[in-house]
């Protein structure tokens, strides 16, 4: 049997004008502080219950974003790093292969659908890139061995940052600045501490001495001679452009991951 309005309204009456005799009547006989307290202290006790609740239903939907998101972060945070880096030893087929492992995983079904698209575009990508990659490293060190055989220089060029005891901190290849779209000189300087406060000697093949590295050596004159070649050539420069784009689309799927988890 459904109430009407005024059945409702006489219901909220008698209620109110209940509570109303209580008071009075606790009134009258001086219980009105204990009744205060006691009404205050369970309301505490249900308000507390409550946040409670919340925050541990919070604490619980973390935990599972992450359990669902982790992996993702993690494997494009390393492959974000790797581009950033311009490291060769990245291996973009890899990570194809970890990508297709995670959405195999039960786990990628709990994944919001805008990932999912971010994620499949960007599995896409990385195939040509790889293939891409390789070519423009390919292309460099072509470059690089075409300069040094102008000047009758072995191909193989290091460089080896020394200590205070000439022992070797840190080596580099020819192609590493070059590929990085930098002359020797430029990439050794941007070394962290200890190395860009050290002497750097140049070696050649696999000759035991070497010459003391300055902006004037003439491997680092042949390198700005390289960099020019290596500016205009289509292959690298496309490679270029997709790194920048693989770079831009890790960034904003990052980004999403984080606002879910920290939403969460």
């Amino acid at each position: 049997m459904l109430l009407g309005r005024s059945d409702i309204r006489a219901i909220i009456g008698t209620a109110v004008s209940s509570a109303l005799s209580v008071y009075a009547w606790l009134y009258s006989i001086g219980l009105v502080p204990l009744f205060t307290f006691i009404t205050g202290f369970f309301f505490t006790l249900w308000t507390q219950e409550r946040f409670e609740n919340k925050r541990r239903k919070q604490e619980f939907d973390r935990k599972m974003t992450e359990y669902i998101y982790g992996p993702l972060h993690q494997e494009l945070s390393s492959f974000l790093k790797g581009l950033t880096e311009f490291q060769s030893s990245l291996n973009p087929v890899d990570r194809i292969s970890t990508l297709s492992s995670f959405m195999k995983d039960y786990r990628y079904g709990f994944a919001k659908e805008e990932i999912h698209h971010c994620v499949e575009e960007l599995q896409k990508r990385l195939l040509p890139y790889a293939k891409l990659f390789d070519e423009a490293r390919s292309r460099t060190q072509f470059f690089i061995e075409q300069g040094l055989d102008k000047y009758q220089i072995d191909h193989l060029v290091r460089f080896s940052v020394l200590g205070s005891e000439k022992q070797g901190l840190y080596h580099v290849a020819i192609i590493e600045p070059i590929f990085r779209d930098k002359t020797p000189s430029q990439f050794l300087a941007e070394q962290p501490i200890p190395y860009g406060n050290t002497s750097t000697m140049v070696y050649t093949s696999y000759r035991p001495a070497g010459e003391l590295f300055s902006n004037e050596h003439r491997i680092e004159q042949i390198s700005k001679d390289v960099l020019e070649k290596v500016r205009k050539d289509p292959t690298i420069q496309e490679q270029r452009r997709e790194r920048e784009l693989l770079i831009k689309e890790c960034t904003s799927l990052l980004g999403i991951i984080r606002k879910e988890i920290t939403l969460s």
